[in-house]
């Protein structure tokens, strides 16, 4: 009872530590070593949509599965929820651990039938090697230590194995290490950083190319974290989505920003628009257009200077999209797209879908060579024959602007105009 699993009668992690304390104590331990890391994708949604009945099941058909994979020699254990870590040290390369592991991996993907119903699932793979011929440079004293040390390497390269789209596996490395490491500690301090208040909005400015006015602005975020610093999007926005805290700061945004651009319509009579970007996660949800009417409401915005932007991936479910895109155009909120022209999606939802402006991509800016102003021209001109508002992002010296403005691009923005600015700065610059 002490040192086996009850439900798949495995060894369980007591036993292991056991079993790998002997193996790496021995003299005559093997040259190589390989701990496997691995975690059973999509079981959640197996034992929501199945059952807890049906997950158990799966656990004993895996571990019987597992068993048969591996040598007699080797030996595997059940580390607790859906995750397993086998050990194998009869294997005498690195490219017969890879070749096994691969093996695995596939077996894994095969179908489980249980009661009658065909149970799909697959794992990801973490990877951690030792090495006898090393040893002085890479073990510490205690063999316990080196135990964790391996585990924790192998867990961590599976982790970077989902990340990678699951059904694969990665060896451990020195700097995919750091990087996970950063990663896991950074979704552990974002669990807070609402309530912390380290969230702050800047504002680029948005210019009329016509008459150089300042008409309004994009809202971007950034996170002051206490153990970070000052962290882009691009690094925590993704960690966001994973974690399921996306919505509740997407909407912070969106009450932020509507408070803002309140307080600039009566500062100044040109102040226009408020550009905020949505996330696909975030129209997907039922209650995200009651929720953007009482933001709304609560703020005191008119729904005319608010534009949501979304990319071109919201559009893959096109229907459901313009189920939402429409009811927000009731309510009179704008809808850009953001990025245009950098996804291979069809142009036919330009035609279908309520969408007001076209903000073509940096990408397409910065390389204005001769391709490249055709794209841009040709972009602009179809914009324009659509009746689309077409915003130019990026610019950042005075060919680019006088390139777009000659096309009879209408909006600009980007670091020759300004960079993101603070609220106060904003506010001065509209005053």
């Amino acid at each position: 009872m002490a040192y086996y699993d009850p439900l798949t009668n495995l060894p369980n992690r007591y036993w292991l530590n056991k079993q790998l304390k002997k193996l790496l104590l021995n003299r005559e331990s093997p040259e190589l070593l390989a701990i496997l890391f691995l975690d059973l994708d999509r079981f959640k949604s197996i034992n929501d949509t199945h059952g807890h009945h049906h997950g158990d099941v799966l656990l004993r058909r895996v571990a019987e599965r597992l068993r048969k994979c591996i040598p007699s020699s080797d030996f595997i254990s059940r580390h607790g929820g859906d995750e397993f870590i086998l050990v194998l040290h009869s294997l005498k390369t690195v490219e017969e651990i890879e070749e096994m592991t691969e093996q695995i991996v596939k077996e894994m993907s095969l179908p489980f039938y249980i009661d009658g119903d065909k149970v799909l699932t697959s794992t990801s793979v973490g990877i951690s090697l030792f090495s006898k011929e090393c040893q002085q440079h890479i073990i510490p004293k205690d063999a316990d230590e080196l135990i964790d040390r391996l585990i924790k390497q192998a867990d961590i390269a599976m982790y970077v194995a989902k990340r990678n789209g699951r059904n694969t596996y990665e060896m451990s490395s020195s700097s995919s290490n750091e990087r996970i490491i950063k990663i896991i500690s950074m979704e552990n301090e974002l669990k807070y950083a609402l309530e912390r208040d380290e969230f702050q909005l800047v504002y680029q400015p948005l210019i009329d190319l016509k008459t150089s006015d300042v008409i309004g602005a994009e809202a971007l975020i950034r996170w002051n974290s206490a153990k970070f610093g000052t962290v882009y999007p691009n690094e925590f926005l993704p960690i966001l989505e994973e974690v399921g805290l996306i919505v509740p700061v997407g909407k912070w945004v969106l009450e932020e920003a509507c408070k803002q651009m309140k307080a600039w319509t009566e500062l100044n009579s040109l102040a226009s628009k408020i550009g905020v970007n949505v996330s696909p996660i975030q129209l997907k949800s039922s209650r995200f257009v009651a929720e953007m009417e009482q933001i709304l409401k609560r703020t005191g915005l008119e729904p005319r200077f608010l534009e949501l932007e979304i990319t071109e991936s919201v559009i893959q479910n096109s229907q459901e999209s313009k189920k939402v895109l429409n009811r927000l155009r009731s309510l009179g909120v704008k809808v850009a797209m953001d990025d245009f022209g950098t996804c291979y999606s069809s142009l036919s939802y330009l035609k279908h879908l309520p969408i007001n402006t076209l903000k073509i991509d940096k990408s397409f800016i910065d390389d204005l060579d001769e391709v490249g102003k055709v794209l841009v021209e040709t972009i602009i001109q179809m914009g324009k024959k659509l009746n689309f508002d077409l915003t130019a992002e990026g610019i950042e010296n005075e060919e680019q602007l006088q390139f777009v403005t000659e096309q009879g691009c209408h909006i600009g923005q980007g670091y020759l105009f300004d960079k993101p600015l603070s609220p106060e700065e904003m506010s001065r610059l509209l005053k």
